[in-house]
C-alpha cells in the first residue's frame, strides 16, 4: 500500500478506526519482531519492538484518565503490562513476552474493530468494558 493511500486512509478514518489501525500496526511489528528473533536478526527485532513501543506509548498517552474513568485506568494498566512485556522481550531476546503482548493487543483490537463497525453514536461503554475485562484477565493470567 502506498504512503499516499495510507495517509488519505488515516485522514478520512473515524477516531475508532485510527485506534484499530494503531493496534494493527503494533501487532504487525510484533510479528516482525518474533520472526526476526527466530531467525537471529537482533537489530531487526529491536527495531520492530521499538516501533511497537512507540505505538503503545501513543495509545497510552492519548488516554484521558480524568474523564475516562475506570475504562481509561484499565487501558492504562494494560498498556503498562504490554510495555513491560515488550521491554523484557528486547532485553532477554525471547519470544514468549512478545506472544503475551500480542495476546493482549489482539483482544483489544477485536473489541475496537467491533466498536468501529457500529453506527456513530451507538457505541456503548459495555462493549469496551467487556473487551477490557477479557484483556485484563489475559494479562493477569500471563503475569502469574
Amino acid at each position: 500500500m502506498g504512503a499516499r493511500y495510507r495517509e488519505m486512509e488515516i485522514k478520512t478514518a473515524t477516531p475508532e478506526m485510527v485506534v484499530v489501525k494503531l493496534y494493527e500496526g503494533a501487532l504487525r511489528f510484533i510479528r516482525t519482531a518474533k520472526t526476526s528473533q527466530e531467525s537471529g536478526k537482533i537489530a531487526s527485532r529491536a527495531t520492530a519492538i521499538a516501533k511497537t513501543l512507540a505505538i503503545v506509548n501513543e495509545l497510552q498517552h492519548s488516554l484521558n484518565l480524568e474523564q475516562g474513568g475506570e475504562i481509561a485506568r484499565n487501558l492504562d494498566a494494560l498498556y503498562f503490562f504490554v510495555t513491560e512485556r515488550l521491554l523484557e522481550a528486547n532485553v532477554r531476546g525471547t519470544v514468549q513476552p512478545l506472544e503475551d503482548a500480542s495476546g493482549v493487543l489482539s483482544t483489544l483490537n477485536e473489541a475496537w474493530v467491533e466498536i468501529a463497525r457500529r453506527p456513530r453514536g451507538t457505541t456503548s461503554d459495555g462493549a469496551v468494558a467487556e473487551a477490557l475485562s477479557s484483556a485484563s484477565e489475559r494479562a493477569r493470567t500471563l503475569s502469574r
